[in-house]
């Protein structure tokens, strides 16, 4: 796992790649919905399957929260909406991310104009898919460390994050 930027870790793995964004959020504590901006990509072996079930973001008591379902994604779109337009997602921060890598058109969550939501999704080697993470954090997004999980079929990817400039090292 590398820092990329202040607000952006890298996480490689033999059956993912990813980019997690964390600056909405780290410029929003105490808001009761935390958003990343995230890109996927397929690790070093083949094609990757992808559950929304198996997402969930731990925050720094421990409470785990699972990924917003479609349904109440598109009830909170309104209250999430500037977090979303504030990414361009067409384009990973970290150099070297795309590549040879082209975009997908699948993700976990759709806005109300948009047209699918997917329960799963595929990454391989030669493409990425990126959208935004929503957890709704009863209580507030606090500052400390928080995890992004993801169990795959043959790994359980960790990438944790720091979230309020005190909590960080240097900070």
């Amino acid at each position: 796992m590398t820092r990329e930027r202040r607000t952006v870790v890298r996480y490689t793995g033999n059956e993912l790649q990813a980019l997690v964004s964390f600056g909405w959020a780290d410029s929003h504590l105490g808001d009761e919905w935390l958003v990343l901006a995230v890109w996927l990509s397929g690790g070093w072996t083949a094609t990757t399957v992808i559950d929304r079930s198996a997402i969930l973001i731990r925050g720094p008591d421990g409470a785990r929260f699972p990924l917003l379902s479609q349904q109440a994604f598109r009830e909170a779109y309104p209250d999430v909406l500037t977090a979303l337009g504030a990414v361009d997602f067409s384009y990973p921060p970290g150099r070297g991310f795309t590549g040879d890598r082209r975009p997908c058109s699948r993700w976990f969550l759709a806005g109300p104009l948009e047209t699918f939501a997917y329960n799963t999704i595929d990454v391989s080697p030669f493409q990425f898919c990126s959208g935004p993470l929503v957890f709704l954090a009863p209580g507030g997004v606090q500052p400390g460390e928080w995890t992004l999980e993801i169990d795959l079929q043959e790994s359980k990817v960790r990438i944790p994050f720091v979230l309020g400039k005190e909590a960080r090292p240097g900070g």
